[in-house]
């Protein structure tokens, strides 16, 4: 059986203007005007800003923005300050106290120039001087669709640019959030089940409040939340069936009772945004390793999607239109399922390196024998290197080139040379590997050398997240003596992996590098590091992670797929 990995395409500015918006019309209309700063601008326009410079007089920051700079502002219009201020009770802008009026500017202000066209689903990339995160969207309205700041504040004029930055013009003002995560859920009747966990588990008051690390290092947490009606299409009717369900002990307070780590398992550390999620293929939850494993389809994000010893498992999607959700101490998401902690079990993963989504995609070319396509630094999500081409290759069995599907990596020249068209480092991203203890082998069909002169004459390292296992490999070493027993052969720390070799012919070569702990169940990176400058292509086939308790040398792999017991 062959693990395949999930594949997570991760749009680094998730799901952009040219793909969200792609079928929507934005209006966009330009000013340009470098010969004035902000406050130079807005004065031009009374009908338009006066109240604005209003709140800016007040928070003595008019000669602030002035000056040379390079800034974004959204300047609500002079009818968003009005109804504001009515909200507060008050008849203009001038009743602000001055810290009241800083709060609204810098939450209206960012350092830095973000054009219309960095505009995301979702937060933008820098947070506003006030230190939180404006979060994008589009509103249609009669055909016309127009950018909205935090679900509220329509774009009416982007793009103004100005000596010291970039002037928006929007139609309500941005209020800086005033309630903690727990205060969000709780006022929410439609998440009461959620409360009532988080406050039988004691997390309601890990949310009241942004805590800090050292007394000085705030410490932003995340919630994935789920609505009463997720629960109740989960056959979940009230907080006693959920605890029913998931509370192993009766008392949830208690940190190994399973309901106080399903709830732990809907809180992440730190602001994690949609983008933010889309940014990673996991997450670490506070539930001690555990993790949510984030999938990308399309313009939908997905909770824990994976294929599990060759089950596939649809995840849970993000609610965006409810999802980014700024309080005080966090961000709160929103999930139109019920996610919870699978009780797994180390099992293999047999990965064949060649299978990736790019490469699959090529139908001429995946898995075609004599087909062969190079591949350049950035074409492959989940294979990363320094410089020059790899190249997959189907090739032909002929009684030595035996791999696992006819196919494998062309690496061609892994050494430490700073010359053209070599490769000081690869890395893999692997499939998904349940926690726990593994052994690790990796196969490739060796350059040539004998036992005693191994061929390519280079040791390489291999770093799994980091960690360097302890055996070097020499990609042109042939396994050690064609004439051994397999008991030999095991007892030097190889394996006769391909069953289609001629002979169990020695070149198709795997070989244990060592055993690596697990922590967390999801997508780990490998990676190779050449230690000396000898020339030499590498061909590799296949890394095998097999938990440490079981049998380490069967199956085997043929040329056609199938894996032979």
């Amino acid at each position: 059986m062959k693990a395949i990995a999930n594949i997570i395409k991760v749009a680094l500015l998730l799901v952009a203007v040219i793909g969200w918006f792609s079928c929507k019309k934005i209006n966009i209309v330009t000013t340009t005007t470098e010969d004035v700063n902000l406050v130079g601008y807005m004065e031009r326009y009374p009908d338009t800003y006066s109240n604005f410079l209003k709140v800016l007089d007040k928070a003595q920051t008019t000669s602030y923005l002035n000056a040379y700079g390079a800034y974004t502002l959204f300047a609500p219009n002079n009818a968003a300050v009005d109804a504001y201020m009515k909200t507060l009770g008050k008849t203009s802008a001038s009743d602000l106290t001055e810290e009241e009026a800083k709060k609204l500017v810098k939450y209206h202000l960012l350092e830095d120039t973000i054009p219309s066209t960095s505009f995301t689903d979702g937060k933008l990339p820098v947070p506003t001087m006030y230190g939180e995160y404006l979060v994008m969207g589009v509103v249609n309205t009669d055909g016309v669709s127009k950018y909205v700041v935090n679900r509220t504040s329509v774009v009416l004029t982007p793009d103004t640019r100005v000596a010291n930055g970039i002037l928006h013009t929007v139609d309500h003002m941005l209020v800086p959030s005033t309630k903690s995560l727990a205060q969000l859920l709780e006022e929410n009747s439609d998440y009461s089940i959620f409360t009532q966990a988080l406050k039988a588990t004691g997390y309601y008051d890990t949310l009241s409040s942004l805590k800090y690390i050292n007394d000085t290092t705030p410490r932003w947490l995340s919630v994935m939340a789920q609505k009463n009606a997720v629960f109740q299409a989960a056959g979940i009717s009230s907080f006693d069936a959920l605890k029913a369900k998931y509370s192993n002990t009766g008392n949830p307070l208690l940190a190994s009772d399973s309901l106080h780590l399903y709830m732990a398992y809907h809180i992440l550390d730190g602001l994690k945004y949609v983008a933010d999620l889309v940014s990673s293929p996991s997450h670490n939850t506070l539930a001690p390793q555990e993790v949510l494993l984030i999938t990308l389809r399309g313009d939908t994000v997905r909770i824990n999607e994976e294929t599990m010893a060759g089950v596939f498992e649809k995840g849970i999607d993000v609610n965006r239109t409810t999802s980014d959700v700024s309080a005080t101490n966090g961000v709160l998401n929103d999930l139109a399922g019920n996610i919870y902690i699978k009780v797994r079990y180390p099992t293999p993963v047999y990965w064949d390196l060649a299978d990736q989504p790019e490469i699959r995609k090529l139908t001429s070319v995946f898995r075609k024998t004599g087909a062969s396509q190079d591949f350049n630094v950035g074409d492959l999500a989940d294979v990363t290197w320094d410089e020059a081409t790899i190249k997959y290759v189907c090739s032909a069995s002929d009684g030595k080139n035996c791999y696992y599907y006819n196919d494998l990596f062309s690496i061609p020249s892994l050494r430490t040379s700073s010359a053209s068209k070599t490769i000081n480092w690869i890395q893999f991203k692997s499939p998904i590997i349940i926690k726990g203890k593994y052994k690790v082998w990796i196969c490739w069909r060796s350059g040539g050398g004998t036992a005693t002169k191994p061929g390519g004459g280079y040791l390489t390292q291999t770093y799994i997240d980091g960690v360097l296992m302890p055996r070097l490999v020499t990609f042109g070493d042939y396994r050690y003596g064609q004439n051994l027993t397999d008991d030999e052969i095991h007892a030097q720390g190889w394996k006769r992996y391909s069953a289609t070799a001629a002979f169990n012919n020695n070149v198709m070569c795997s070989k244990l590098i060592g055993t690596i702990d697990i922590t967390n169940t999801g997508r780990h990176i490998v990676k190779f590091v050449p230690t000396g400058d000898a020339a030499g292509a590498v061909t590799i086939d296949m890394i095998h992670f097999i938990p440490e308790n079981m049998n380490q040398y069967s199956p085997t792999f043929a040329i056609d797929g199938t894996m032979v017991y």
